[in-house]
């Protein structure tokens, strides 16, 4: 590879390999293909590449040996995962590799079209994220300093998949920077009063300052912890009797936030190819993404290249498994495009709500997040 970085090719030897390599030189990039994961480890570590490109064909089924080693190389390089998978791939198998860091998701076979975009933009330098630099009208940022970790996690998640930005450290973690001046909600989420106690008088020794918003959530909630002497907007949790879901819910309401397409307590893991294109051109080309969680409303999709906020978009969803196509269209609600996050979490990819589709297809939407296709809102 060169100075500049290429990309590493993760495709078992076949007829069809030739077709990619060719593709991505079409796309005016170097690639070096490799036949398993411990070649592509040791190419890794001659040279840091651009992006690691897995062929999902070639690594089915993954066990968890597998799996976990891509995880880990995935977390070594630090370049972006894109998926190949075509349209006899698994749900479960693209969750599988979504689950250990899967950026993005391209239908075989390859067009440079799609290629070069995402080449452009894992080679452009971007600076890490900071929350002060997102301004009053970009995304809130939210602060989750946790004892209670699987919780927390479930939490931030969902507020990630909402259009937050997410900064996660736990009690013990001495290196996260005191200057939290960027943060619009803080949370505090342990499992006692004593260690919430603790955890405030390292975070927040002169409390919230004033404007500030934060949430306690401990066992048998924070008592009079919640008061704020900073002057900062408080709230208290018993973490025995909410769930992660109540506290998006309570967030979304006190930035007045729509959650109307995009609800967090309504959504479903929902793996599969997604092609999407500029709604309206019926001579514009599709894209390809993969889809991470669905709800009635609208559905979130990974890619490195995601379509402007308020667009209107067109879509085909794959459902692989009922080996069928849902075609709607939407708008999107948010986007995240690829940069190096350092320690804010946000996921990569778009939010799109949905606006058209038919009957049929809503019926089987709606079947597909557990919801009952003869019921209706009311009004």
């Amino acid at each position: 590879m060169s100075v500049s970085g290429g990309v590493i090719l993760i495709e078992g030897a076949s007829p069809l390999r030739m077709l990619t390599i060719q593709a991505l030189q079409a796309a005016r990039c170097e690639c070096v293909a490799v036949n398993d994961l411990t070649e592509a480890e040791a190419e890794a570590k001659r040279e840091r590449p651009l992006m690691l490109m897995l062929d999902c064909s070639s690594f089915m089924p993954a066990d968890e040996g597998t799996l976990s080693q891509l995880q880990e190389m995935r977390r070594r390089v630090g370049a972006p995962l894109v998926l190949l998978a075509n349209l006899e791939t698994p749900t479960e198998f693209i969750e599988s590799l979504s689950q250990v860091g899967a950026d993005d998701c391209l239908l075989k076979p390859l067009r440079p079209h799609q290629l070069q975009p995402r080449l452009a933009v894992v080679s452009t330098p971007r600076p890490p994220v900071n929350p002060i630099s997102l301004g009053r009208l970009g995304p809130k940022v939210v602060s989750i300093v946790h004892g209670r970790q699987s919780f927390a996690w479930r939490t931030g998640e969902l507020f990630e998949h909402s259009g937050y930005h997410v900064l996660y450290s736990s009690i013990e973690d001495e290196h996260v920077p005191r200057d939290e001046s960027g943060i619009d909600l803080h949370i505090f989420c342990t499992e006692s009063r004593e260690e919430l106690a603790r955890a405030l008088r390292l975070r927040q020794p002169a409390g919230l300052r004033p404007g500030a918003r934060g949430f306690l959530l401990c066992a048998g909630g924070p008592g009079e912890l919640v008061s704020s002497p900073g002057g900062g907007l408080m709230a208290g949790f018993d973490i025995t009797q909410v769930f992660p879901e109540h506290i998006v819910q309570k967030a979304n309401a006190w930035f007045s936030k729509s959650s109307d397409a995009l609800r967090p307590e309504s959504r479903v893991p929902f793996f599969c190819p997604v092609e999407y294109r500029e709604a309206g051109n019926i001579f514009g080309t599709w894209n390809s993404c993969y889809s991470y969680d669905l709800s009635p409303g609208g559905i979130f999709l990974r890619t490195l290249v995601p379509a402007r906020p308020g667009s209107a978009v067109e879509l085909k969803i794959h459902l692989t498994t009922h080996r069928t196509e849902l075609l709607g269209s939407g708008v999107v609600a948010w986007a995240n495009t690829y940069a190096d996050r350092k320690a804010f979490s946000y996921p990569i990819g778009m939010g799109v709500q949905f606006l058209g589709m038919s009957p049929k297809g809503l019926s089987l939407l709606r079947e597909l997040c557990g919801v009952d296709p003869t019921e209706h809102k009311p009004g």
